[in-house]
């Protein structure tokens, strides 16, 4: 059993049309581009594939669209910096965690459902806590 594949472009030139044969039967499927992917879709691949602080590194630079997305609350829904946090204290630059968390909240606009840190301060704590997640009668969990 012989696979064959071929590509064709479309009309507009845009996407790639590939079909796969498989013994007479031809299974067809449309390419796209990522930057036709929705906003969400990709900060879901995001965050599954990279780290945080190389998503602002490296992610955000890739092009426009891309930081508006690194930007954005999406990618900020769960927000895990233990291990970040861990290594400042042990370089002796805890008093960087503070102010990065209060940043990532802000991006988070609010939308995080989960914030993992270590040594936060009672100034990120209590900034966290009054942007975080609230339950249905309007308090905080």
């Amino acid at each position: 059993m012989e696979n064959e594949r071929e590509e064709m472009e479309s009309t507009n030139g845009k996407s790639k049309r590939v079909c796969v044969r498989v013994e007479n039967d031809a299974v067809c499927a449309t390419g796209g581009r990522w930057d036709e992917l929705s906003p969400e879709l990709l900060a879901s691949i995001f965050v599954r594939i990279v780290p945080p602080e190389l998503m602002v590194k490296s992610v955000a630079l890739v092009c426009r669209n891309w930081m508006e997305i690194v930007s954005g609350p999406y990618c900020w829904t769960e927000i895990d910096l233990e291990h970040w946090c861990r290594k400042c204290c042990i370089a002796n630059r805890s008093h960087l965690i503070d102010p990065v968390v209060r940043k990532i909240v802000r991006r988070s606009r609010s939308t995080f459902r989960r914030l993992s840190t270590y040594r936060l301060g009672d100034v990120g704590f209590s900034f966290a806590a009054s942007r975080g997640p609230t339950d249905e009668f309007g308090g905080s969990f």
